[in-house]
């Protein structure tokens, strides 16, 4: 055993939770920065292209500011690949870290548009490398009883770090709030040194004595020899799955038709209004001059859903089929964009007077935020953790963070294009989001089998039907 534990620290009789909560609290920090990587886009875009902005941007520009996230998006998680098995874990957070720390210090002394692209591109990077290092992290430091409480404060955190910028952002200038998470990011890289690493990394580099120490401190007990054994005997089974992951992904029916949904599912996040909605809300609202509300207002009020939907999604989302929540969080979403499309057509193409049903076009896009977070926005990662085999669910994560953020840069570059270059008004994004939600929800619920409640052999044998 450890010589801390020999020592009496962090042990009870019964065992102790402690340090898994601390690290889960830890990883939490990290997520509610992340959460505001994505949020500044909505609040600074309307700011940078303000006649008074320091910053001089055209629409252009904006375009690509949110489109650099994704790129980086694109090169987190093929970096983790080559590093993750390599340096650890804990150190891949770390670097995921470093990366957010980077991102904003260059947004609080940037002063041209270049640098702000840097800021963001590496604020991609921080979320492609943590989104796919904390899954495996969380999943190999908690004991079960605590894997689900650990996941479920990641998703909330993340959503907060949106609304919190939301928030503030439009209040404080562009330097003032990254100075904030700058101090947030730093606070955290300096926390994460002192969290564990895997003791399913140390046990993987024959580090055993290490293993165990980081066992008993996760546990708070003084005998984990049980689960080292489990640890050990996974690793040899591991090794003699990792071969031609590549060739099944590419090949083998099941695996091919599971990446297939999975895409689809992804396409309805970043064609589907949804990452519209995050990214660019607070220019939709200011475009439809609302008369209700003001547009921050209405941006963070769509803050509070996405906080809302996502917190109650965690506790029922287990309880319901997942073909019922993909139909009905297509339906709605769908619905929801066709709303927003007709308002705008009519508002810019039949110049109608659309001021007394701005609260029409405020609630069509809360319910497409909170639709999108009870069904087509969960199940991805639900899917791709049931319908992948172990031996290519981490090819084919690192495949789908790839095309993920294609799609998104493609999405975050045609939205502008489209909307503000071409002139052409939000209408027609809307209702190009609308036919394609529905032909995706149609074709995810044509080529997904019910997963729920059935075993991963039930759900091969139905995709290869």
């Amino acid at each position: 055993m450890g010589a801390s534990v020999e020592n009496g620290k962090y042990v009870t009789p019964e065992g102790s939770k402690m340090w898994e909560y601390l690290t889960a609290f830890n990883c939490s920090i990290m997520s509610l920065c992340i959460g505001a990587i994505i949020g500044w886009d909505s609040p600074s875009i309307v700011k940078l292209m303000a006649p008074e902005s320091s910053i001089s941007v055209t629409v252009s520009n904006v375009s690509t500011l949110v489109a650099m996230v994704a790129i980086g998006h694109i090169l987190g998680p093929i970096i983790n690949q080559l590093i993750v098995d390599r340096i650890g874990r804990k150190k891949t957070i770390l670097f995921s870290g470093m990366s957010s720390t980077v991102c904003w210090g260059l947004i609080t002394i940037a002063t041209n548009i270049w640098v702000l692209y840097v800021a963001k591109l590496m604020g991609g990077l921080c979320l492609g490398q943590y989104m796919c290092v904390f899954t495996m992290y969380i999943g190999e430091i908690a004991s079960p009883s605590t894997r689900g409480a650990g996941g479920a404060a990641n998703t909330i955190t993340f959503n907060l770090g949106i609304l919190g910028m939301f928030i503030v952002a439009p209040y404080l200038s562009i330097s003032t709030a990254a100075a904030i998470w700058l101090t947030v990011s730093i606070g955290f890289t300096i926390a994460f040194c002192f969290m564990m690493e895997s003791p399913y990394y140390l046990a993987m580099k024959g580090k055993m004595d290490e293993a165990e120490e980081a066992l008993e401190k996760l546990r708070g007990k003084m005998d984990v020899s049980e689960e080292l054994q489990v640890i050990v005997e996974s690793l040899c089974d591991e090794k003699q799955r990792r071969t031609g992951g590549i060739r099944l992904l590419l090949t083998e029916r099941a695996s091919c038709r599971a990446f297939i949904i999975i895409n689809l599912i992804t396409i309805t996040h970043h064609i589907g209004g949804f990452f519209m909605i995050i990214a660019y809300g607070q220019l939709l609202f200011k475009s439809a001059q609302l008369e209700i509300v003001s547009d921050h207002t209405a941006n963070v009020v769509i803050g509070v859903v996405q906080v809302v939907s996502a917190t109650i999604t965690i506790f029922l989302v287990d309880k319901l089929g997942r073909k019922p929540l993909i139909l009905f969080s297509g339906l709605i979403a769908a619905a929801s964009n066709f709303v927003i499309g007709v308002f705008f057509y009519a508002k810019d193409y039949l110049n109608a007077d659309m001021s007394a049903y701005s609260a029409v076009l405020l609630i069509a896009a809360m319910l497409l935020v909170f639709a999108f977070n009870c069904g087509l926005l969960p199940m991805q990662m639900i899917m791709m953790s049931e319908m992948f085999a172990t031996e290519i669910k981490a090819l084919a994560t690192c495949l789908l963070a790839v095309t993920s953020g294609c799609f998104s840069v493609i999405a975050a570059k045609a939205y502008i294009l489209v909307a503000v270059t071409w002139n052409y008004g939000h209408s027609v994004p809307y209702l190009a989001f609308f036919v394609i939600v529905t032909v995706c929800t149609a074709l995810i619920l044509r080529l997904s089998p019910e997963t729920k409640g059935k075993t991963f052999v039930q759900i091969q044998k139905e995709l290869c039907d």
